[in-house]
């Protein structure tokens, strides 16, 4: 079995006797509302990865499912977790997706001379699992069988260690190791509440941390081969200048620190770039890796993606009091979708629209206040569905100020569901 990497979580399985699964397609910069690009600038093209067997959509987010060049033929076989509310499944159904490959939490079947083991998120949150009665409930992660090697795709599903040993021991062996380093998101470069100094402070913070999970993952997973694998995104546009704070390095950055750490010749840390083709078998790729020149980024991202617009900021202001207006109703269409998954507000939350903070909600008990500032063209497009909330918070398009500097998962959760 082989794999080929493209970009971030995007690549191709290749079993021994030829069939292709696509792994979570993303190609054209400007995803998490036009802000999310990539580095290096991809070579490969949407119809270079039209010739594959199966794809394979870990979940919704942007950078594993594209929705806006997600062009495949619909008879495609697509694979999905058959999960509670199926978010994913109802969109690709409404794209005209009909032929789900559909496997539930831990269950395992056969597609061409594959076996496929799917897992729903392995824990509500890795680091803040006691402030997380909800949390993830939207990843999935991947296990690949062909002829005996086995891959596991963890994706943004990141496996505890106790969900690592368990995979170790119900496989047997992992030889492939696809897992994520990085934190995506806004924190801590979109939070005014931080200085200069403490946002760089916590970007360091946040990647040891990552580093050190993901190197216990390593050692109850045992794998032959490691790979860095998911997370790897640069900003552009007007937000782009947060590139500095964010919680992410680059998968050389993470090799690295694996190398100088890990203690175990038995496993072997791998780096693949573009198009670069890994065996899984022999342990080779089909060309020499090339390092990543983090100069060449910064460069880039100033010279070209800093000057990208987004959409939104094409859009006419809107209306203030249509907006304050609209801002009551989502509240409480917001509230009314929340209770159906049971998340309670532990913050007061407020939003700026124009030079007054509306107040979303004001719990008698809290862990803090949460003051919130973003382009009102942008929250048009939230309101009015053309825009998501996640996407435009993970993309960094949206300010925060929190006291004290308490995290709430699910304060972040709630927010998503604040549309008409």
């Amino acid at each position: 079995m082989k794999f080929k990497f493209i970009a971030n979580a995007c690549g191709i399985f290749e079993s021994a006797s030829g069939k292709k699964i696509l792994c979570d397609p993303w190609i054209k910069d400007g995803i998490f509302e036009g802000s999310w690009c990539h580095f290096h600038p991809l070579e490969t093209t949407l119809q270079d990865i039209q010739d594959v067997d199966a794809i394979y959509v870990s979940h919704l987010h942007p950078d594993h499912f594209d929705e806006r060049y997600f062009g495949f033929d619909k008879n495609i076989p697509i694979i999905v977790l058959e999960d509670k509310y199926q978010f994913l499944i109802k969109k690709l159904a409404k794209l005209g997706y009909d032929n789900l490959i559909r496997i539930a939490d831990d269950q395992t079947t056969t597609l061409f001379d594959f076996k496929l083991t799917l897992f729903q998120p392995f824990v509500a949150h890795n680091f803040h699992g006691d402030d997380a009665k909800i949390g993830n409930i939207i990843d999935s992660a991947l296990i690949v069988e062909n002829n005996g090697v086995i891959a596991f795709n963890a994706n943004d599903n990141t496996p505890t260690p106790a969900a690592s040993e368990m995979i170790r021991q119900r496989f047997g062996h992992v030889d492939l190791a696809m897992l994520n380093y990085n934190a995506a998101g806004p924190y801590p470069a979109c939070f005014a509440n931080l200085t200069d100094s403490e946002k760089r402070s916590e970007h360091k913070r946040i990647l040891q941390r990552n580093f050190d999970y993901m190197l216990e993952n390593i050692k109850k997973l045992k794998p032959k081969y490691v790979l860095p694998f998911a997370g790897a995104y640069v900003l552009g546009g007007k937000q782009s200048y947060k590139n500095p704070y964010l919680g992410t390095a680059t998968w050389d950055a993470c090799a690295n620190y694996l190398v100088n750490n890990l203690n175990d010749d038995a496993i072997k840390v791998i780096t693949l770039r573009e198009n670069d083709v890994f065996d899984i078998n022999s342990g080779t790729s089909n060309r020499p890796y090339v390092t990543i020149d983090v100069d060449k980024m910064n460069q880039y991202i100033k010279s070209d993606l800093a000057q990208l617009k987004y959409d939104y900021e094409l859009d006419d202001q809107p209306d203030l009091d249509t907006l304050k207006a609209d801002m009551t109703l989502a509240t409480q269409r917001m509230f009314t979708r929340v209770n159906k998954i049971g998340i309670e507000p532990d913050m007061s939350v407020h939003i700026r629209v124009g030079t007054e903070m509306i107040t979303i909600c004001d719990p008698p008990q809290n862990k803090g206040k949460l003051d919130i500032e973003l382009d009102l063209r942008l929250l048009r497009r939230v309101f009015d569905r053309k825009a998501n909330w996640n996407n435009a918070e993970i993309g960094c398009h949206i300010e925060f100020n929190r006291r004290p500097n308490h995290y709430s998962p699910d304060m972040h959760m709630m927010l998503q569901f604040l549309h008409l």
